[in-house]
């Protein structure tokens, strides 16, 4: 009460209000390009109106106070997957090939527990109070109704386009592919169980969609940068080695396709492994 005053709030509070009355679950990403509110706006009004996930198939996510999802096997299609990029020479091209940039770079990276924090433009009560959506000079040019909205691309999935950065967090249900959707409507009305990995979906679900994601995705690269792929060999007969998987599984599947034998000089894997990718 104290902040939301202006006209501008009180509507931004209404459009994330019936956000959540047509879809119980939400990624901030995804609120941010369905409204157009000031990300500082959104930290008061996210809290106000809905809880968030911490682990489980709905992690990182915002649910709408008095909903369960772990309750409601329909709550599948708003489950979280995290999909990544894996870039190396056996993928047939380096990160800095890739058209596809990443969140942030490895050069200007702190770790979280150290108390130099990056700087962002200091918010007042005062400007809260005053409507963010109506201030700042960097928007003026852009109107009110769309001034902080972000991209579709930023939440949904769509087959022949690359996804904004290297890694994304998408809902099940903004993966806008048919085979997409077979895949995780396989046991509709069968869903015995919420497991903490897999959900009401089938087990290796997640694995199966960002293997169907990760073909799409090398073929787009494929046909906008054919000369990455020019000496790779077919002796693969048309099965594809996917450039996409989930950093959960990142250690099963290295297991899989190779053992990992640490150098004789040290017994330390962590630093055998820096020495051999140097």
């Amino acid at each position: 009460k104290k902040v939301c005053t202006n006209p501008v709030d009180k509507k931004a509070e209404e459009e994330l209000r019936k956000l959540f009355e047509v879809r119980p679950v939400w990624s901030r990403n995804a609120v941010k390009a369905n409204i157009s509110v000031h990300p500082d706006k959104l930290k008061l009004l996210l809290p106000y109106l809905a809880y968030y996930m911490l682990t489980g198939p709905w992690r990182s996510l915002w649910v709408r106070f008095g909903y369960d999802p772990r309750k409601h096997p329909e709550a599948k299609i708003y489950q979280v997957l995290d999909f990544r990029i894996r870039c190396g020479m056996k993928y047939g091209y380096a990160p800095n090939d890739m058209p596809v940039k990443a969140k942030r770079s490895t050069y200007n990276y702190s770790l979280p527990i150290t108390v130099k924090k990056p700087v962002s433009h200091t918010v007042s009560v005062h400007d809260l109070k005053q409507g963010l959506g109506t201030s700042g000079a960097s928007g003026a040019k852009k109107p009110a109704s769309s001034r902080y909205k972000l991209k579709e691309s930023i939440y949904v999935f769509r087959e022949g386009a690359l996804p904004p950065y290297r890694q994304m967090f998408y809902q099940l249900c903004d993966l806008n592919v048919e085979s997409l959707q077979k895949i995780i409507h396989r046991n509709d009305g069968t869903e015995s169980e919420c497991t903490e990995r897999d959900g009401w979906c089938l087990p290796k679900t997640s694995d199966d969609l960002r293997d169907s994601m990760s073909l799409m995705i090398k073929q787009i690269i494929r046909s906008t940068r054919p000369a990455l792929f020019s000496n790779t060999t077919n002796s693969e007969d048309g099965k594809e080695q996917l450039a996409y998987e989930s950093g959960e599984d990142e250690d099963d599947e290295e297991e899989e396709e190779e053992e990992f034998k640490p150098s004789d000089g040290s017994e330390n894997e962590m630093e055998t492994e820096i020495l051999d990718y140097v």
